[in-house]
């Protein structure tokens, strides 16, 4: 596996309050997109990431390829607790919560685990989206209470669990075989707002080998759309 990674603070917002890990060695990929007042998403976003990556290294090499979806619901539940824990340590933390990804790729198998909005995908000849959101929006549409031309704009940015804040997430898990070949993308909805699958697509499949010139090529693409968010993108090559 190889992997190139980028995150760009966009133009319109100040500060940028997603958060990244990538270890080819490791096999282990998150991506975070944080929220609250102040700083408090930076601060959220950090903090899950690390206590996830902090808890799979304890986990993982003792551990048994069946046991990996347990071990990712796992590393989620602590880095909710973490976050929720330093919320209640300053008023200006309060509410604080994040959007949390995370893949591990064994054996040519990737294990999906996420809460949010924050997305994956897989690149094989086609873009195939492998999460779905987590949002009211999502939750209006799927069970048939509105149709999606009658859903107000801002509920699909509202979340239906996040990681931190509100309940403990109930984490989608998704086992995907992989070949030899296959892209995986992780991104912040700084993307996926600005970028279609199509044009996402379309920017995989344009030829370029070089991940790096990829993932910058998504990054550039969605500022020149307007760059109204954070946007941060994770490509692994299998």
């Amino acid at each position: 596996m190889i992997s190139a990674f980028e995150s760009n603070p966009g133009f319109v917002r100040k500060n940028n309050e997603d958060f990244i890990f990538a270890n080819d060695s490791l096999g282990v990929y998150m991506l975070a997109d944080g929220m609250g007042g102040h700083n408090a998403g930076e601060v959220a976003s950090e903090l899950a990431v690390k206590t996830a990556q902090a808890y799979l290294g304890e986990r993982l090499s003792s551990s048994g390829e069946n046991e990996i979806p347990d071990i990712l619901s796992e590393s989620m539940k602590a880095a909710h607790e973490a976050v929720n824990a330093k919320a209640k340590t300053d008023l200006c933390l309060m509410g604080m919560g994040t959007t949390l990804v995370e893949v591990i790729v064994r054996n040519n198998k990737a294990t999906i685990c996420h809460a949010g909005d924050s997305r994956a995908y897989l690149y094989r000849d086609t873009l195939q989206r492998l999460t779905r959101d987590h949002t009211m929006g999502d939750h209006l549409l799927e069970n048939n209470i509105l149709p999606r031309e009658r859903i107000p704009e801002k509920q699909w940015h509202t979340l239906t669990q996040a990681v931190g804040v509100g309940d403990p997430p109930v984490p989608d898990i998704k086992e995907i075989e992989l070949a030899s070949g296959d892209t995986l993308l992780l991104c912040s909805d700084g993307l996926t707002d600005m970028l279609s699958d199509a044009e996402i697509e379309a920017l995989i499949a344009g030829g370029n080998s070089d991940l790096n010139v990829i993932t910058h090529a998504l990054v550039d693409a969605a500022n020149n759309k307007g760059g109204q968010d954070n946007i941060s993108v994770v490509l692994v090559k299998i």
